[in-house]
């Protein structure tokens, strides 16, 4: 496509200012893509030189043009570096807000795919992966050909299709993901879309069907600074221009915020009793999700709040997608996510849980649930293991440790220490940690999973918290293959005499 026609086209959506004069060789150039990595160019593919948090994209132009890079979207920053470097006269656009431009030319390259899908947003500070899988078990079951782009990676009808280092991956590889996925036949997406993606510009181009909330609370704090600017980066997933209707939870402060203020049509959701377009309401040992009108039974794998709300979320979502209720309430019981609350053991009398929470939120609701189900067995101890990530929030480290000493043993390590001394790391986690709970720091996240294996006892719930899913643990020299699930499994396997599955559900 001609890059005089990209912009023309770029130019009749919601961008301000794209350039309409171009020089007759540059307005010629047959652009194929669009990339943000200089080493994600190929020829015929527009290099997108943008700010980083740590380096301009403009600094790699070499690599771009070495690897077939025939354009250069940037800002004036950019341009500058680019102007000092040996490909000063190479074809720039230069606009002073250069990511919408670049997520709305990805789009158009590729030629809109979203536009043909059913797209679902699902943000929130916790629980965005689980949901997602829930709605897309229940597409599935309804018939709906479904992708899932997120934490996880990208998958097609369950089958995975790509890993991510992204919750929310950048504009050109969504869109590229939506039109392989399109072509597969895809009739719908349900997406993970965080606060930072929705900063940074990478679903523009996206218009969703449905937005969903699952809650809010302490986090990313290093880069929004506030919890009203975290809010409102959430917020902007509910505007006319970004979804045409939303499910909100309500059971905290910000999604009622959230319900009152939002400018779209919202079908509200509570599994605390609060006046809602849906309740979800313990019944006889389960639990009854009902409008007032329908109804459906709903199972959930593990007794916990956090799962209750999102499998009640994920239900509504999936119903106004055109699922039946019941449909969905079977596919979400039977629903399986890597690292979310993902039982890896049980043998005498023990449980054995590795789960993905990294904020005190999310840590305070996966103790607490534990901490139900010890009082509904009547003996053990919750056993927690964690620790924090570096060049992460700082801020949160000691409300963490708050929140896992409702534990009765509390062992702090590393979980992904990357740039930062983890003893520092674990130091400000010990600070917040409180109460008469029994308390460990182990310098080897190895050893303090070994250390939970070896001190339980019949009764025992041992969670490992933090990475959940992720098979390395990064560092300043770099990642290491570490998979809390492969590792609690073994020192389980070795606890018993290596005589692994005698007695293990």
């Amino acid at each position: 496509m001609r890059l005089a026609e990209v912009l023309r086209d770029a130019g009749r959506g919601p961008i301000a200012d794209v350039p309409r004069t171009l020089d007759e060789a540059v307005a010629n150039i047959d652009v194929v893509g669009i990339a943000l990595s200089s080493d994600g160019v190929e020829p015929g593919f527009a290099f997108a030189a943008l700010p980083g948090h740590h380096r301009h994209g403009a600094e790699f132009i070499d690599e771009a043009c070495r690897r077939g890079a025939v354009a250069v979207i940037t800002d004036s920053e950019g341009q500058s570096i680019i102007a000092r470097s040996a490909h000063g006269d190479f074809p720039m656009i230069v606009h002073d807000q250069p990511r919408p431009l670049v997520a709305h030319i990805a789009a158009i390259l590729v030629g809109f795919p979203t536009r043909s899908l059913t797209m679902i947003g699902v943000t929130g500070t916790n629980g965005k992966t689980s949901v997602c899988a829930l709605i897309s078990a229940a597409l599935g079951a309804g018939d709906i050909s479904c992708g899932v782009i997120g934490t996880l990676g990208s998958t097609l009808n369950g089958d995975q299709l790509a890993s991510g280092p992204r919750t929310t991956p950048e504009a050109p590889d969504i869109q590229a993901m939506a039109r392989s996925m399109v072509d597969d036949g895809a009739e719908a997406i349900v997406m993970e879309v965080s606060s930072i993606a929705l900063g940074e510009h990478r679903v523009d181009g996206v218009v969703f069907d449905v937005a969903v909330f699952t809650g809010l609370s302490h986090d990313h704090l290093d880069y929004h600074e506030t919890m009203d600017a975290y809010f409102a980066a959430k917020a902007e997933l509910f505007t006319k221009e970004r979804s045409r209707r939303g499910v909100v939870l309500i059971d905290d402060e910000w999604g009622e915020r959230l319900a009152r203020e939002s400018v779209i049509p919202i079908d509200t959701v509570s599994t605390t009793g609060k006046a809602a377009d849906w309740n979800m309401t313990a019944v006889d040992g389960g639990w009854v999700l009902t409008d007032g009108v329908d109804s459906c039974d709903v199972r959930t794998p593990v007794d916990a709040d956090f799962v209750v709300a999102n499998t009640a979320v994920g239900i509504v979502a999936a119903r106004l997608v055109g699922v039946p209720l019941d449909l969905a309430s079977d596919a979400t019981a039977t629903a399986r996510i890597p690292g979310r609350m993902e039982l890896v053991g049980r043998e005498n009398g023990i449980d054995y849980f590795v789960d993905y929470a990294h904020t005190p939120d999310a840590i305070e609701q996966v103790v607490s649930a534990a901490t139900r189900e010890r009082a509904a067995r009547g003996q053990g101890r919750v056993v927690v293991v964690f620790g924090a990530g570096g060049d992460r929030d700082p801020q949160k480290r000691p409300d963490m440790g708050t929140a896992a000493s409702r534990a009765d043993v509390v062992i702090v390590t590393d979980d992904n220490p990357r740039s930062e001394n983890p003893a520092d790391i674990r130091r400000q986690i010990l600070e917040g940690v409180q109460g008469t709970c029994e308390i460990h720091e182990c310098d080897s996240r190895r050893d303090a999973i070994g250390l939970a294996v070896a001190t339980a006892r019949s009764g025992d719930v041992v969670l490992v918290l933090g990475k959940g899913h992720e098979a390395t643990q990064e560092w300043s020299d770099g990642e290491i293959a570490f998979d809390d699930r492969h590792v609690l499994a073994s020192f389980i396997h070795d606890r018993r005499g290596g005589e692994w599955g005698r007695g293990v559900e």
